[in-house]
């Protein structure tokens, strides 16, 4: 699975976290969608513009996005 973007790489720390989030949410749902495990599914961003593919090691798997959600705090 390819997320294609016409923006910039992640030029921070956060960035390249948050942006790995995000391809591990779409790689979760691509992997219910085609009715596969998660791990069988490869994720990347491929960045147009750089000509640059950029493979995040250690995607979240459902019980990991689960619990960085969690920790989000509760609105009051």
């Amino acid at each position: 699975m390819v997320d294609w973007k016409t923006g910039q790489p992640p030029s921070s720390a956060g960035e390249h976290q948050a942006a790995a989030v995000q391809l591990a949410a779409y790689r979760l749902a691509w992997a219910q969608l085609a009715g596969v495990r998660t791990d069988q599914v490869r994720a990347a961003f491929y960045y147009v513009r750089q000509d640059l593919t950029l493979r995040p090691a250690d995607l979240l798997d459902e019980a990991g996005l689960a619990g960085l959600i969690e920790q989000i705090p509760a609105p009051r």
